[in-house]
């Protein structure tokens, strides 16, 4: 390495070593004994803590990445169950509707069995009415035809007999009918 040094302090001005004259390589040397040492000092003391620490970064960005698929996929799960719950309620939902659709159809069925019986029952009971009502009429009717009919002979008796008079008691009989027979029959 003397040697080296020798020959490279020796060199001749017109020698060239890089490009450089004597003097600015001369000063170059011991400046590169210092870097050379101060280099491997540096790369001991700060590029492997330099390093470590990029790497815990590294690390830490990784594990935080891993979380962050670990959360997304806790999250995918979750939405799928609330989905799965959503159509669980819905499903529920339509279930109950269908029951009450059916109960509230039974209920109506029956309410209108129930109205049909009561409907029928008041018929029975109206036509049972007017029978009974139209049998009273026609005992009335016949009664008054019987006290006409009495009536008129009692006055053909009584009177004598012609045709004049004859025929006005017909009519007088037949209107007292007309008033006993119609008057009822407006009075229902």
């Amino acid at each position: 390495m003397n040697q080296f040094m020798l020959f490279l302090l020796n060199a001749n001005v017109e020698e060239r070593l890089f490009a450089m004259d004597a003097q600015t390589f001369r000063q170059l040397i011991p400046h590169l004994f210092n870097f050379i040492p101060l280099a491997i000092f540096i790369t001991f003391i700060l590029y492997k803590p330099v390093r470590n620490l990029l790497n815990e970064r590294a690390a830490r960005i990784a594990r935080d990445l891993d979380e962050a698929e670990t959360a997304r996929t806790s999250a995918n799960e979750l939405k799928a169950q609330y989905e799965q719950r959503l159509k669980d309620i819905e499903l529920e939902r339509s279930i109950i509707l269908d029951d009450a659709r059916k109960l509230a159809t039974e209920r109506r069925n029956r309410e209108i069995a129930e109205v049909k019986e009561e409907i029928a029952a008041m018929k029975t009971r109206a036509q049972l009415e007017i029978a009974a009502e139209l049998a009273y009429v026609k005992e009335q009717v016949e009664q008054s035809i019987v006290d006409i009919s009495t009536a008129m002979a009692g006055k053909l008796l009584t009177t004598t007999i012609n045709a004049k008079a004859h025929s006005r008691l017909f009519d007088e009989a037949m209107a007292e009918l007309e008033e006993t027979i119609f008057k009822p029959a407006a009075t229902l």
